[in-house]
């Protein structure tokens, strides 16, 4: 586990190492995001030993988790600081080592009602993290659908000069990003699963690559713990039948109830 620590890690690390070198004559441009293509080829290789290959941040659209305010000694209340709705969160790096089930989903939300696959899915896994609690059995849920995009951005170096280099856009302004905001808390409403915070995040992107999301694949699950895969599932809607959930379940049952 140290290792993978490391081998996640490096990958920040390296990019700031390259980033903040003392001044050199101006790159090409095909050699701008040097420091970029570095880490994610460390993040790559990490992967392809089944490990959880890097961060994943989001728009959180809807996270029932820490709804309820906080009462202060006074009778004070005041928002749970853990509830991050509506801003942008790294739910794997919230989660940690704990046992985990990702879903990611391509679909358009409106084609699902409340008797669905993806919403038996979603329900029996709120169930299941409710039941493995003392385990920390975790969840989310990700709607790939904004336009995806990069950004300049300026980075100073060592003797304060500056260097314009391209990363993508964690925010994109997709004009029809509350449309699918609003996608996301209608379902939730529907299929209440307070559980399974859902996020919202760009078609593709290199966070979406690096975890090897299919682009035409309409939903994938994944299932980790301490940061190593154990089953990924690659499915059409009329694939995740009572069958498929049922067997998804279960093979989430079993890795908590046996991750020693």
């Amino acid at each position: 586990m140290i290792g993978l620590r490391y081998t996640i890690l490096s990958a920040g690390m390296f990019t700031g190492i390259v980033l903040s070198v003392p001044a050199q004559p101006p790159s090409p441009p095909s050699a701008r995001n040097l420091a970029y293509d570095a880490a994610a080829a460390l993040v790559a290789g990490a992967s392809q030993a089944n490990v959880v290959p890097g961060t994943f941040r989001a728009q959180v659209v809807v996270d029932n988790r820490f709804k309820k305010p906080i009462t202060s000694p006074d009778g004070r209340e005041s928002p749970d600081p853990r509830n991050r709705t509506g801003k942008m969160h790294c739910l794997v790096c919230e989660y940690g080592l704990a046992p985990v089930v990702a879903i990611f989903l391509r679909s358009d939300l409106k084609n699902f009602d409340e008797q669905s696959g993806l919403a038996k899915l979603i329900q029996g896994v709120d169930k299941l993290v409710a039941k493995y609690t003392t385990d920390k059995l975790s969840a989310f849920a990700m709607y790939l659908r904004l336009e995806g995009g990069s950004k300049i951005v300026a980075v100073k170096r060592a003797d304060g000069s500056e260097e314009r280099i391209e990363v993508p856009k964690e925010y994109p302004d997709d004009e029809n990003r509350d449309l699918y905001a609003a996608e996301i808390r209608g379902f939730a409403e529907k299929v209440p699963a307070d559980n399974v915070p859902w996020g919202l995040v760009p078609v593709t992107s290199p966070a979406i690559r690096t975890f090897g999301i299919p682009e035409r694949v309409p939903l994938t699950v994944i299932i980790y713990n301490r940061f190593r895969i154990q089953q990924r599932w690659e499915l059409a809607p009329d694939d995740l039948n009572d069958d498929k959930v049922r067997e998804i379940l279960q093979a989430t049952e079993t890795m908590v109830t046996t991750r020693k």
